[in-house]
């Protein structure tokens, strides 16, 4: 659900929207800096925090270190991948000539939830820069962010 925004705030480059892909919510899990940097700031802006539901898939693993990345999951929004989230990330594959088919979700996830939000801005926090990179060319709005 959308939180009631200051959209007034926030400066030209940062996000009302932030979206943690699975190295974004094991960096925050592990209280990296910049992850946490990052969302310091969105608690500031009251940005919505996201994460894409096949994102669990690749964190989820049913033993002890699940913990801390089940703190960061319960305080974002986590958003399912149904049919068409999946026919948008296979789009973005095509257009992009990739086989990133996490990462495409994860994409199409952002792009789905900046639309659904009204959002200005996107930002993206990912180990994996290039493939999302290159499966958002064609969307400024987007900032891909290495952690």
């Amino acid at each position: 659900m959308a939180r009631a925004r200051r959209r007034g705030r926030i400066s030209p480059g940062l996000s009302d929207l932030l979206v943690l892909d699975a190295e974004g919510v094991s960096k925050a899990a592990s209280n990296d800096p910049s992850a946490q940097a990052w969302l310091e700031r969105a608690r500031e802006l009251d940005a919505d925090v996201v994460v894409s539901a096949v994102t669990l898939a690749e964190l989820e693993r049913g033993v002890a270190r699940d913990a801390g990345c089940n703190r960061v999951i319960k305080a974002a929004d986590v958003w399912p991948a149904d049919e068409s989230l999946a026919r948008r990330a296979g789009r973005l594959l095509e257009r992009a000539a990739s086989d990133a088919t996490v990462d495409a979700l994860v994409a199409a996830t952002a792009l789905a939830a900046k639309q659904r939000h009204g959002s200005a801005h996107c930002v993206i926090l990912t180990s994996d820069p290039d493939d999302l990179s290159g499966l958002l060319a064609d969307e400024p709005a987007v900032r891909v962010v290495a952690v």
